[in-house]
């Protein structure tokens, strides 16, 4: 039971490629099944290590390596292919979700280096940023694809996106500030 966590890790590493060619191959159906299996990998990944006491150092580095790839691989194809039928993400919302985990990483880097901070775990803001993008570019495959319908809903979620991209951002910054300098930023 120990292992399983790290092989679902492993297996949506591996589903990546795998999405990205369905992707540019135009099988959007296809593309879809594997981004769900990643998504739903990553939910039990999560759920099995944390039940049965099973969290390793490899899995803290490979979990979210694996999250980021899938997204930024899947961001980037959606958002600049030449080849998309109906949806495609707007560049906006893909330079505002690559410019906040951009920031997250320095403020990692930053309270690591100057404090000696280990963990900075996502926030509930944060991981419901993360959900809505994953259902951003679900909704965008799935409109490109087999279900053309959700392309209103698309749309929308690329707005509801962008809001809790932002806010999740916002509040990384005040929890890295707050960290690196024990003054909270006032209240916006």
């Amino acid at each position: 039971m120990r292992h399983i966590p790290n092989l679902l890790t492993s297996l949506r590493l591996v589903l990546v490629p795998c999405f990205l060619v369905a992707s540019m191959q135009r099988m959007y159906t296809l593309a879809f099944v594997l981004f769900v299996t990643a998504a739903v990998t990553d939910i039990f990944d999560g759920a099995i290590a944390r039940r049965f006491n099973v969290r390793s150092r490899i899995g803290a580095l490979l979990d979210p390596l694996a999250d980021k790839t899938l997204m930024i691989c899947g961001f980037l194809y959606y958002t600049f292919s030449s080849v998309l039928p109906r949806v495609a993400i707007p560049g906006w919302l893909t330079f505002t979700v690559f410019a906040r985990d951009f920031l997250i990483v320095v403020f990692v880097y930053l309270l690591y280096t100057r404090i000696r901070v280990t963990r900075f775990p996502p926030s509930a803001a944060g991981k419901i940023s993360t959900m809505v993008q994953a259902a951003t570019l679900g909704a965008a495959i799935a409109a490109n694809g087999f279900l053309p319908q959700v392309e209103r809903l698309a749309d929308v979620l690329f707005h509801v996106s962008v809001v809790t991209t932002l806010f999740s951002g916002w509040g990384y910054l005040r929890r890295a500030s707050q960290l690196l300098t024990d003054e909270p930023l006032a209240q916006a």
